[in-house]
């Protein structure tokens, strides 16, 4: 029983941290204010002569992301009586595997997190409230590790590079309008805004975990 419970521990410390880091990141992808807040600091809309505005444009990838199905993604100009397509095939391509894979961290999340919070949830009032209490906030203090180290790593030009050839693996030209629009520097708005949210889960979280593990006392 004693080795159970030890690898239950070791579980909580492994699978929450890895949820945050995974979750955070993965739901900030989703959102369209991610992508609005990034084409307005960048400006970078202004360069790809279009008259989609950076709000359409983030609205069309944003929900690409959150679409279910085999649609490809496309944004269309109006020209006269035609619609014109903004994008090429090779970068239908990249969205539809960062789409690929996005859904599938996102199911790996939620697993992750579902058992750390499983496990925790069982472990209450079977173990002593002190070892649960050190253990919760060692995941916690883990999570935060993480989240700083996931920050540095994305802010290294080489580690970002490493992980669009080992995940995407699609070249792209130099006058690629995807490239230009969620290429470099958006991970600066990618880390601002999956280190606020990683922070508010690790705040909520600690919290909560305050609550169920704190000492009660007779007069307080």
């Amino acid at each position: 029983m004693k080795r159970l419970v030890v690898l239950w521990y070791v579980l909580i410390m492994i699978s929450l941290p890895l949820a945050v880091a995974i979750l955070s990141g993965n739901v900030v992808l989703r959102l369209s204010a991610t992508y609005v807040y990034h084409f307005n600091d960048s400006q970078v809309v202004d360069q790809v002569g279009s008259y989609v505005t950076g709000s359409q444009f983030a609205d069309e990838i944003s929900g690409y992301f959150n679409s279910i199905g085999s649609k490809e993604f496309q944004v269309y100009e109006e020209n006269g009586e035609f619609r014109d397509p903004i994008f090429d095939e090779k970068e239908s391509q990249v969205m539809a595997r960062g789409r690929l894979i996005m859904n599938l961290t996102l199911a790996l999340g939620v697993l992750l997190m579902g058992l750390a919070i499983g496990l925790y949830l069982f472990l209450v009032g079977k173990v002593p409230k002190i070892k649960l209490r050190r253990i919760g906030f060692g995941a916690l203090g883990i999570s935060a590790g993480l989240t700083l180290a996931l920050v540095v790593a994305v802010g290294r030009k080489a580690v970002r590079e490493m992980l669009y050839t080992s995940f995407i693996g699609i070249e792209l030209g130099k006058g690629s309008t995807l490239k230009l629009l969620i290429g470099s520097p958006f991970e600066k708005t990618y880390i601002i805004f999956s280190t606020v949210l990683a922070v508010a889960m690790i705040g909520v979280l600690t919290y909560i975990h305050h609550s169920l593990t704190k000492e009660q006392r007779l007069f307080s």
